[in-house]
Protein backbone atom coordinates (compact mmCIF):
# COMPACT_ATOMS: atom_id res chain seq x y z
CA UNK A 1 0.00 0.00 0.00
CA UNK A 2 1.27 3.31 -0.91
CA UNK A 3 2.46 5.83 1.78
CA UNK A 4 0.17 9.18 2.46
CA UNK A 5 1.88 11.72 3.13
CA UNK A 6 0.96 15.95 4.31
CA UNK A 7 -1.00 16.27 0.38
CA UNK A 8 -3.71 14.11 2.10
CA UNK A 9 -5.08 16.90 4.40
CA UNK A 10 -4.74 19.09 1.88
CA UNK A 11 -6.69 17.33 -0.83
CA UNK A 12 -9.05 16.40 1.77
CA UNK A 13 -9.45 20.38 2.73
CA UNK A 14 -9.57 21.83 -0.88
CA UNK A 15 -12.48 19.14 -1.44
CA UNK A 16 -14.45 20.19 1.88
CA UNK A 17 -13.97 24.08 0.90
CA UNK A 18 -12.61 24.48 4.41
CA UNK A 19 -9.48 26.26 5.38
CA UNK A 20 -6.74 24.85 7.15
CA UNK A 21 -4.32 27.04 9.06
CA UNK A 22 -1.48 28.53 7.96
CA UNK A 23 0.23 27.55 11.06
CA UNK A 24 -0.21 24.75 13.15
CA UNK A 25 1.33 25.12 16.39
CA UNK A 26 -0.58 22.25 17.60
CA UNK A 27 -0.97 19.96 14.88
CA UNK A 28 -3.48 20.32 11.73
CA UNK A 29 -7.25 21.64 12.37
CA UNK A 30 -9.96 20.06 10.02
CA UNK A 31 -13.40 22.16 10.14
CA UNK A 32 -14.57 24.93 11.10
CA UNK A 33 -12.10 27.57 12.72
CA UNK A 34 -15.00 28.15 15.75
CA UNK A 35 -15.37 24.71 17.70
CA UNK A 36 -18.90 26.34 18.57
CA UNK A 37 -20.18 25.93 15.24
CA UNK A 38 -19.23 21.81 15.39
CA UNK A 39 -21.68 19.41 16.82
CA UNK A 40 -18.83 16.68 16.75
CA UNK A 41 -15.48 17.88 17.73
CA UNK A 42 -12.24 15.38 18.07
CA UNK A 43 -8.86 15.74 19.30
CA UNK A 44 -6.83 12.55 17.10
CA UNK A 45 -3.74 11.71 18.42
CA UNK A 46 -1.59 9.47 15.94
CA UNK A 47 1.54 7.48 14.95
CA UNK A 48 1.47 9.25 11.75
CA UNK A 49 -0.87 10.94 9.11
CA UNK A 50 -0.98 7.61 7.07
CA UNK A 51 -3.24 4.47 5.87
CA UNK A 52 -4.76 3.86 9.11
CA UNK A 53 -5.85 7.05 9.58
CA UNK A 54 -7.14 7.68 6.59
CA UNK A 55 -9.19 4.96 5.83
CA UNK A 56 -10.71 4.30 9.12
CA UNK A 57 -11.41 8.39 10.03
CA UNK A 58 -10.86 11.14 7.73
CA UNK A 59 -12.45 9.72 4.75
CA UNK A 60 -15.61 8.35 6.41
CA UNK A 61 -15.69 11.52 8.58
CA UNK A 62 -15.17 13.19 4.84
CA UNK A 63 -18.74 14.66 4.65
CA UNK A 64 -19.55 15.68 8.08
CA UNK A 65 -16.39 18.03 7.87
CA UNK A 66 -17.52 19.06 4.59
CA UNK A 67 -20.70 19.93 5.98
CA UNK A 68 -19.24 22.31 9.00
CA UNK A 69 -20.74 19.68 11.57
CA UNK A 70 -17.67 17.90 12.38
CA UNK A 71 -13.97 19.69 13.78
CA UNK A 72 -10.75 18.10 14.16
CA UNK A 73 -7.53 18.68 15.97
CA UNK A 74 -5.34 15.98 14.81
CA UNK A 75 -1.39 15.42 16.40
CA UNK A 76 1.04 13.23 15.12
CA UNK A 77 4.17 11.35 16.84
CA UNK A 78 5.74 13.76 14.12
CA UNK A 79 4.25 16.78 15.89
CA UNK A 80 5.27 15.40 18.89
CA UNK A 81 8.87 15.08 18.06
CA UNK A 82 9.18 18.58 16.27
CA UNK A 83 7.37 20.24 19.42
CA UNK A 84 10.54 18.54 22.14
CA UNK A 85 13.09 19.52 19.33
CA UNK A 86 12.05 23.36 19.63
CA UNK A 87 12.11 23.33 23.25
CA UNK A 88 8.52 22.62 23.84
CA UNK A 89 7.29 19.83 26.17
CA UNK A 90 4.98 16.94 24.53
CA UNK A 91 2.63 17.64 27.81
CA UNK A 92 2.35 21.37 27.01
CA UNK A 93 1.90 20.30 23.22
CA UNK A 94 -0.98 18.18 24.22
CA UNK A 95 -2.33 21.02 26.76
CA UNK A 96 -3.01 23.41 24.04
CA UNK A 97 -3.85 21.14 21.52
CA UNK A 98 -6.91 20.32 23.81
CA UNK A 99 -7.32 23.33 23.97
CA UNK A 100 -7.84 24.12 20.77
CA UNK A 101 -10.18 21.23 19.88
CA UNK A 102 -11.82 21.31 23.34
CA UNK A 103 -13.18 17.82 22.55
CA UNK A 104 -16.10 15.20 22.82
CA UNK A 105 -14.09 12.67 22.66
CA UNK A 106 -10.53 11.61 22.10
CA UNK A 107 -9.64 8.86 18.98
CA UNK A 108 -6.15 7.22 19.20
CA UNK A 109 -4.99 5.83 16.82
CA UNK A 110 -1.92 3.35 16.51
CA UNK A 111 -0.09 5.67 18.89
CA UNK A 112 2.50 4.35 20.96
CA UNK A 113 4.81 7.82 22.19
CA UNK A 114 5.62 9.15 25.23
CA UNK A 115 1.87 11.11 25.67
CA UNK A 116 0.35 7.45 26.70
CA UNK A 117 -0.59 7.80 29.77
CA UNK A 118 -0.91 11.59 30.02
CA UNK A 119 -3.84 11.12 27.19
CA UNK A 120 -5.93 8.91 29.20
CA UNK A 121 -5.53 10.06 32.60
CA UNK A 122 -6.31 14.06 30.93
CA UNK A 123 -9.63 12.18 29.28
CA UNK A 124 -10.65 10.16 32.55
CA UNK A 125 -10.23 13.85 34.67
CA UNK A 126 -12.41 15.71 32.42
CA UNK A 127 -15.09 12.72 31.73
CA UNK A 128 -14.48 12.51 28.10
CA UNK A 129 -14.26 9.43 25.99
CA UNK A 130 -11.47 7.95 24.38
CA UNK A 131 -10.89 5.20 21.56
CA UNK A 132 -8.01 3.42 20.54
CA UNK A 133 -8.37 2.12 17.40
CA UNK A 134 -5.14 -0.24 16.44
CA UNK A 135 -5.36 -2.44 12.64
CA UNK A 136 -1.70 -4.74 13.44
CA UNK A 137 -0.34 -6.71 15.93
CA UNK A 138 2.45 -4.22 17.16
CA UNK A 139 3.79 -6.17 19.46
CA UNK A 140 5.48 -8.50 16.91
CA UNK A 141 5.90 -6.65 13.93
CA UNK A 142 7.85 -9.31 11.97
CA UNK A 143 12.05 -8.35 10.37
CA UNK A 144 10.13 -8.87 6.98
CA UNK A 145 8.05 -5.93 7.41
CA UNK A 146 11.56 -3.71 7.17
CA UNK A 147 14.08 -4.03 10.08
CA UNK A 148 13.40 0.17 11.14
CA UNK A 149 9.78 -0.75 11.19
CA UNK A 150 10.36 -3.84 13.05
CA UNK A 151 12.76 -1.71 15.79
CA UNK A 152 10.98 0.97 16.44
CA UNK A 153 7.56 -1.15 17.30
CA UNK A 154 9.92 -3.15 19.21
CA UNK A 155 11.24 -0.48 21.72
CA UNK A 156 10.02 -1.42 24.66
CA UNK A 157 8.95 1.90 25.88
CA UNK A 158 6.31 1.90 22.95
CA UNK A 159 5.33 -1.70 23.50
CA UNK A 160 4.27 -0.06 27.31
CA UNK A 161 2.58 2.72 26.10
CA UNK A 162 0.36 0.74 23.65
CA UNK A 163 -0.32 -1.65 26.48
CA UNK A 164 -1.86 1.25 28.76
CA UNK A 165 -3.83 2.27 25.50
CA UNK A 166 -5.46 -1.13 25.01
CA UNK A 167 -6.06 -1.69 28.98
CA UNK A 168 -7.50 2.05 29.77
CA UNK A 169 -9.10 3.24 26.61
CA UNK A 170 -13.17 3.71 27.02
CA UNK A 171 -13.21 1.51 23.84
CA UNK A 172 -10.99 -0.53 21.53
CA UNK A 173 -11.37 -0.48 18.04
CA UNK A 174 -9.94 -3.36 16.34
CA UNK A 175 -10.05 -3.94 12.68
CA UNK A 176 -10.09 -7.45 12.83
CA UNK A 177 -11.54 -10.35 15.77
CA UNK A 178 -8.35 -11.86 15.12
CA UNK A 179 -6.20 -9.31 16.08
CA UNK A 180 -7.62 -8.82 19.31
CA UNK A 181 -7.18 -12.67 19.77
CA UNK A 182 -3.43 -12.00 19.14
CA UNK A 183 -3.40 -8.76 21.63
CA UNK A 184 -5.21 -10.65 24.01
CA UNK A 185 -1.85 -12.56 24.54
CA UNK A 186 0.03 -9.84 25.35
CA UNK A 187 -1.96 -7.43 27.71
CA UNK A 188 -5.72 -6.83 29.27
CA UNK A 189 -7.48 -5.20 26.49
CA UNK A 190 -10.59 -2.46 28.39
CA UNK A 191 -13.68 -3.93 28.96
CA UNK A 192 -15.13 -2.15 25.57
CA UNK A 193 -14.09 -3.75 22.84
CA UNK A 194 -15.59 -3.47 19.45
CA UNK A 195 -13.70 -5.20 16.08
CA UNK A 196 -15.27 -3.83 12.83
CA UNK A 197 -17.45 -5.76 10.58
CA UNK A 198 -15.39 -4.06 7.79
CA UNK A 199 -11.47 -2.77 7.90
CA UNK A 200 -11.47 -0.56 4.98
CA UNK A 201 -13.79 1.20 2.70
CA UNK A 202 -13.79 2.86 -0.48
CA UNK A 203 -16.69 4.08 -3.39
CA UNK A 204 -15.93 3.01 -6.77
CA UNK A 205 -13.45 5.60 -8.61
CA UNK A 206 -15.44 7.79 -11.26
CA UNK A 207 -15.34 6.06 -14.75
CA UNK A 208 -13.48 2.76 -13.62
CA UNK A 209 -16.27 -0.03 -14.45
CA UNK A 210 -15.26 -2.38 -16.78
CA UNK A 211 -11.86 -4.05 -17.79
CA UNK A 212 -9.66 -2.76 -19.79
CA UNK A 213 -9.87 -2.82 -23.42
CA UNK A 214 -6.00 -2.08 -24.17
CA UNK A 215 -2.74 -4.18 -24.32
CA UNK A 216 -2.52 -6.73 -21.33
CA UNK A 217 -1.68 -5.75 -18.07
CA UNK A 218 -1.41 -6.61 -14.75
CA UNK A 219 0.57 -5.33 -11.66
CA UNK A 220 0.90 -5.21 -7.95
CA UNK A 221 0.71 -2.26 -5.71
CA UNK A 222 2.43 -1.98 -2.75
CA UNK A 223 4.99 -0.56 0.08
CA UNK A 224 8.53 -1.95 0.29
CA UNK A 225 7.72 -4.45 3.52
CA UNK A 226 5.74 -6.13 1.15
CA UNK A 227 8.46 -7.23 -0.75
CA UNK A 228 8.24 -11.16 0.60
CA UNK A 229 4.61 -11.33 -0.07
CA UNK A 230 5.21 -10.46 -3.84
CA UNK A 231 8.40 -13.27 -3.77
CA UNK A 232 5.07 -15.94 -3.18
CA UNK A 233 3.50 -14.89 -6.79
CA UNK A 234 6.63 -13.98 -8.65
CA UNK A 235 6.89 -17.89 -9.86
CA UNK A 236 3.21 -16.87 -11.43
CA UNK A 237 4.37 -13.65 -12.99
CA UNK A 238 7.10 -15.01 -14.26
CA UNK A 239 5.27 -17.98 -15.54
CA UNK A 240 2.72 -15.62 -16.93
CA UNK A 241 4.89 -13.18 -18.98
CA UNK A 242 6.90 -16.05 -20.57
CA UNK A 243 3.19 -17.20 -21.85
CA UNK A 244 2.62 -14.33 -23.20
CA UNK A 245 5.10 -12.08 -25.32
CA UNK A 246 2.39 -9.50 -25.36
CA UNK A 247 1.58 -9.25 -21.71
CA UNK A 248 2.95 -6.23 -19.29
CA UNK A 249 3.67 -6.45 -15.43
CA UNK A 250 3.44 -3.27 -12.92
CA UNK A 251 4.88 -2.52 -9.55
CA UNK A 252 3.36 0.49 -7.95
CA UNK A 253 4.27 2.26 -4.99
CA UNK A 254 7.18 2.39 -3.12
CA UNK A 255 8.49 -1.42 -3.74
CA UNK A 256 10.50 -2.11 -6.60
CA UNK A 257 10.58 -4.51 -9.23
CA UNK A 258 12.81 -7.69 -8.18
CA UNK A 259 15.71 -8.70 -9.86
CA UNK A 260 14.74 -11.88 -11.46
CA UNK A 261 12.19 -9.57 -13.79
CA UNK A 262 14.98 -7.96 -15.00
CA UNK A 263 15.01 -10.23 -18.11
CA UNK A 264 12.23 -9.19 -19.38
CA UNK A 265 13.09 -5.55 -19.67
CA UNK A 266 10.46 -3.15 -20.85
CA UNK A 267 7.90 -5.38 -20.23
CA UNK A 268 7.95 -4.53 -16.57
CA UNK A 269 7.59 -1.50 -15.42
CA UNK A 270 7.78 0.77 -12.09
CA UNK A 271 5.13 3.14 -11.00
CA UNK A 272 6.18 5.92 -8.06
CA UNK A 273 3.97 5.87 -4.97
CA UNK A 274 1.22 8.72 -4.68
CA UNK A 275 1.24 10.76 -1.97
CA UNK A 276 -2.36 11.35 -1.41
CA UNK A 277 -5.11 8.78 -1.23
CA UNK A 278 -7.53 10.35 -3.79
CA UNK A 279 -4.45 10.75 -6.17
CA UNK A 280 -3.78 6.79 -5.35
CA UNK A 281 -6.68 5.73 -6.21
CA UNK A 282 -7.17 7.97 -9.65
CA UNK A 283 -4.08 6.63 -10.43
CA UNK A 284 -4.44 2.82 -9.44
CA UNK A 285 -7.42 3.29 -11.65
CA UNK A 286 -6.07 5.57 -14.47
CA UNK A 287 -3.61 2.73 -14.88
CA UNK A 288 -6.47 0.32 -16.41
CA UNK A 289 -5.10 -3.36 -15.36
CA UNK A 290 -6.49 -6.46 -16.27
CA UNK A 291 -6.00 -7.63 -12.97
CA UNK A 292 -4.56 -6.75 -9.74
CA UNK A 293 -2.32 -8.91 -7.53
CA UNK A 294 -2.95 -9.43 -3.77
CA UNK A 295 -0.22 -12.29 -2.44
CA UNK A 296 0.24 -12.85 1.54
CA UNK A 297 2.64 -14.83 2.75
CA UNK A 298 1.38 -16.87 5.87
CA UNK A 299 2.52 -16.14 9.43
CA UNK A 300 1.14 -14.81 12.40
CA UNK A 301 1.20 -11.29 11.78
CA UNK A 302 -0.47 -11.82 8.69
CA UNK A 303 -2.93 -13.59 10.32
CA UNK A 304 -4.40 -10.36 11.45
CA UNK A 305 -4.07 -8.35 8.58
CA UNK A 306 -6.95 -6.70 6.81
CA UNK A 307 -8.65 -7.07 2.94
CA UNK A 308 -7.89 -3.40 2.30
CA UNK A 309 -5.70 -4.50 -1.02
CA UNK A 310 -9.03 -6.25 -2.84
CA UNK A 311 -10.97 -2.81 -1.59
CA UNK A 312 -8.34 -0.90 -3.60
CA UNK A 313 -8.62 -3.22 -6.40
CA UNK A 314 -12.08 -3.07 -6.83
CA UNK A 315 -12.57 0.41 -6.10
CA UNK A 316 -10.73 1.20 -9.08
CA UNK A 317 -12.45 -1.33 -11.57
CA UNK A 318 -9.61 -3.86 -11.27
CA UNK A 319 -10.24 -7.36 -10.91
CA UNK A 320 -8.17 -8.99 -7.99
CA UNK A 321 -6.71 -11.99 -7.67
CA UNK A 322 -5.70 -13.31 -4.10
CA UNK A 323 -3.50 -15.48 -1.92
CA UNK A 324 -6.09 -18.51 -0.49
CA UNK A 325 -5.91 -16.84 2.86
CA UNK A 326 -8.31 -16.34 5.76
CA UNK A 327 -8.76 -12.50 5.54
CA UNK A 328 -9.85 -12.57 1.97
CA UNK A 329 -12.07 -15.49 2.57
CA UNK A 330 -15.03 -13.05 2.73
CA UNK A 331 -14.20 -10.63 0.37
CA UNK A 332 -14.02 -13.54 -2.62
CA UNK A 333 -17.05 -14.95 -1.87
CA UNK A 334 -20.11 -15.20 -4.71
CA UNK A 335 -16.76 -14.70 -6.98
CA UNK A 336 -15.55 -11.67 -6.43
CA UNK A 337 -11.60 -12.60 -6.47
CA UNK A 338 -9.74 -15.32 -7.82
CA UNK A 339 -8.24 -17.63 -4.77
CA UNK A 340 -4.98 -18.99 -5.13
CA UNK A 341 -3.05 -21.40 -3.44
CA UNK A 342 0.80 -20.62 -2.34
CA UNK A 343 1.95 -23.23 -4.30
CA UNK A 344 -0.23 -22.43 -7.11
CA UNK A 345 0.59 -19.36 -8.94
CA UNK A 346 2.91 -20.70 -11.33
CA UNK A 347 0.41 -23.09 -12.74
CA UNK A 348 -2.87 -20.80 -11.61
CA UNK A 349 -2.14 -17.20 -12.73
CA UNK A 350 -1.22 -17.82 -16.42
CA UNK A 351 -4.52 -19.17 -16.86
CA UNK A 352 -6.36 -16.45 -15.00
CA UNK A 353 -4.75 -13.88 -17.05
CA UNK A 354 -5.69 -15.53 -20.36
CA UNK A 355 -9.11 -15.47 -19.04
CA UNK A 356 -10.94 -12.14 -19.83
CA UNK A 357 -14.86 -13.46 -19.24
CA UNK A 358 -13.42 -14.11 -15.91
CA UNK A 359 -12.25 -10.98 -15.20
CA UNK A 360 -15.46 -9.58 -16.29
CA UNK A 361 -17.53 -11.89 -13.98
CA UNK A 362 -14.71 -11.20 -11.07
CA UNK A 363 -14.88 -7.64 -11.38
CA UNK A 364 -18.42 -7.37 -11.57
CA UNK A 365 -19.32 -9.22 -8.30
CA UNK A 366 -16.40 -7.41 -6.48
CA UNK A 367 -17.95 -3.74 -7.38
CA UNK A 368 -21.64 -5.33 -5.86
CA UNK A 369 -19.76 -6.41 -2.95
CA UNK A 370 -17.93 -3.31 -2.72
CA UNK A 371 -20.93 -0.89 -3.26
CA UNK A 372 -23.26 -3.13 -0.73
CA UNK A 373 -20.70 -4.08 2.00
CA UNK A 374 -17.44 -1.47 1.65
CA UNK A 375 -18.66 1.48 0.59
CA UNK A 376 -17.74 4.85 2.56
CA UNK A 377 -21.00 5.48 4.02
CA UNK A 378 -20.74 2.02 5.48
CA UNK A 379 -17.61 2.80 7.28
CA UNK A 380 -19.30 6.06 8.59
CA UNK A 381 -22.06 4.01 9.89
CA UNK A 382 -19.33 1.63 11.66
CA UNK A 383 -17.73 4.17 13.10
CA UNK A 384 -20.68 6.24 14.97
CA UNK A 385 -21.50 2.78 16.30
CA UNK A 386 -17.83 2.74 17.57
CA UNK A 387 -18.13 6.53 19.10
CA UNK A 388 -21.56 5.43 20.43
CA UNK A 389 -19.88 2.23 22.71
CA UNK A 390 -16.99 4.88 23.53
CA UNK A 391 -20.09 6.96 25.47
CA UNK A 392 -19.93 9.62 23.15
CA UNK A 393 -23.81 10.50 23.04
CA UNK A 394 -26.00 9.32 20.25
CA UNK A 395 -26.62 13.11 18.55
CA UNK A 396 -22.76 13.42 18.62
CA UNK A 397 -21.84 10.07 17.35
CA UNK A 398 -24.63 9.80 14.48
CA UNK A 399 -23.14 13.15 12.95
CA UNK A 400 -20.73 10.89 10.76
CA UNK A 401 -23.18 8.33 9.84
CA UNK A 402 -25.87 10.55 8.93
CA UNK A 403 -23.67 12.91 6.67
CA UNK A 404 -24.03 9.71 4.11
CA UNK A 405 -27.40 9.25 2.66
CA UNK A 406 -26.63 5.64 1.78
CA UNK A 407 -29.39 4.15 -1.19
CA UNK A 408 -32.35 2.47 0.35
CA UNK A 409 -30.76 -0.92 -1.26
CA UNK A 410 -27.77 -1.19 0.73
CA UNK A 411 -28.73 -1.72 4.17
CA UNK A 412 -25.82 -1.34 7.02
CA UNK A 413 -24.01 -3.75 8.53
CA UNK A 414 -25.88 -5.42 11.15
Amino acid sequence: MVRWIEASYTRLISIAGLRQQASAPVGRLLGPADPQKATLRLLVVADAAGATLQINLLRPAHAAIAAGDMRMVILTEEDERLAVKSGRSAEQLLADAWRQAAPHLVFVSRYGGSLAETLLQKSADKGIPLVYHIDDNLFEVPLEAGIEKAKKYGAPERQQAIRALLKKADTVYLSTKQLGEQLCEHTQLATSVCAGEIASASDPVPGSGSVAPSRPRFGYMASSSHAADLQLALPGIIAALIANPELHFTVFGSLRPPPELGEFGLRVEHVPAVGDYDGFLSQLAAMRWHWGLAPLRPGRFNDAKTDTKWVEYSAAGIPTVVSDHSIYQNCSANGAAVRVGDMQWAEVLPQVLADRGLAERTLAAARERLINHHGLGHMAIQLSRVLKLAGLPIERAEIISKSYAVPEEIKPLS
